[in-house]
């Protein structure tokens, strides 16, 4: 009996995570105000897919991690200022931002849309947004994107997606582009039931189309783990059971 009560012992300490010993907490920053993958919850919590993957890969990791948020545009420099250990706030990796932090395997993958009242604009060319307001949020690689290729249509900021959708509901732009995934989830609110995606997703090979957890510069130890944990997460099918929280299709 005794043999087999340690047995029994045995087999639920290795079936537990166990905190590794003697390690910090983790600092993970993450926006909040980018719904689906981050936003505050009713009881005040950072919650969302980006926070439910920052969750499973510590707990892969056996670290003791906090969650916090910041304004976006705070996130990556704050971190360079070892604020943070690492955000996971849907960032798409540039050379820019690679110079100040280093960046893991993508953890998803999307591409970027414009999104419009529905049949209001025939494609997404230039000519058809000359003289346009296109709206996106600030620092972001859409925001970059628009200001690069549509130099005849006028950009206009928000500091958060949340903001962009209002001044896009509000008739305060034209036109939006942002991640086709958060689009998809404000198309399926009351308030963006008039509105669809316009012309053709950007190409696959645009940087937007890969979301990186980002760690400061140099961490190769942190960002080899979170490697491992991401590998990890979708080989053993509990990143498929956190994906289908949100989407009814893989975005892996």
């Amino acid at each position: 009996m005794t043999r087999f009560i340690v047995c029994i012992l045995l087999t639920l300490m290795m079936a537990t995570p166990v905190m590794a010993e003697g390690q910090p907490e983790l600092l993970v920053a993450t926006e909040g105000a980018y719904p689906p993958f981050n936003y505050i919850d009713e009881e005040g919590q950072p919650a969302g897919f980006d926070v439910d993957i920052a969750r499973a890969i510590c707990d892969i990791m056996n670290r003791d991690c906090r969650i916090v948020t910041a304004p976006w545009e705070q996130l990556l420099p704050r971190l360079a200022d070892d604020e943070f250990d690492m955000v996971v706030a849907s960032v798409a990796k540039t050379e820019e931002r690679d110079r100040i932090v280093d960046f893991t395997i993508p953890y998803y993958r999307s591409r970027s849309n414009f999104v419009a009242r529905t049949g209001r604009f025939p494609d997404a060319s230039r000519k058809t947004f000359s003289g346009k307001i296109i709206v996106a949020q600030r620092g972001t690689v859409q925001a970059e994107y628009i200001r690069k290729n549509y130099p005849e249509s006028e950009l206009v900021t928000a500091d958060s997606t949340k903001a962009a959708f209002k001044m896009l509901v509000d008739g305060k732009a034209d036109v939006m582009l942002s991640d086709s995934l958060t689009i998809y989830d404000f198309l399926q609110t009351p308030e963006g039931r008039d509105f669809d995606y316009t012309g053709a997703a950007l190409p696959a090979d645009n940087v937007s189309s890969h979301s990186h957890i980002a760690v400061n510069e140099g961490d190769d130890k942190l960002r080899k783990e979170i490697n491992r944990a991401i590998r990890l997460l979708k080989a053993e099918g509990l990143y498929d059971r956190i994906n289908k929280r949100y989407f009814p299709f893989s975005i892996y």
